[in-house]
């Protein structure tokens, strides 16, 4: 069953809110990992006193910044996707408009003396 236009258009921007939205939670996780680890704000209790407790720590912190940087890329790439076809599609029906305008008018256009000769 083929989507008409106002379904696709609905369908598009939910996507695209989604994903403005899933990319703006995203980057905040990952902005507040980068001010814990610039400003060495790791949470933690009295046992990070010991070496191997203080790089579990890190190692969850780097590991809570992949997690997010990966979704932040995954919801910048759905809004590129989206919009990509979208624009696509455009570009297609104007072309395709453009062949349909130019199938209807004459190949070649009649010069002023032949249209005159002819009357």
């Amino acid at each position: 069953m083929p989507l008409t236009d106002d379904r696709k258009k609905v369908i598009r921007l939910s996507g695209l809110a989604v994903s403005f939205v899933g990319l703006a939670v995203a980057l905040r996780a990952f902005l507040g990992f980068v001010r814990a680890v610039a400003g060495n704000a790791i949470e933690g209790s009295p046992a990070l006193v010991r070496f191997p407790e203080y790089y579990r720590q890190v190692g969850a912190y780097y590991t809570r910044g992949f997690i997010t940087g990966f979704f932040a890329c995954y919801f910048l790439m759905m809004v590129a996707i989206i919009v990509g076809s979208w624009v696509d599609e455009v570009r297609r029906a104007g072309r395709s408009a453009r062949a349909a305008r130019a199938a209807e008018s004459p190949a070649i256009p009649e010069l002023a003396a032949e249209a005159a000769a002819r009357k």
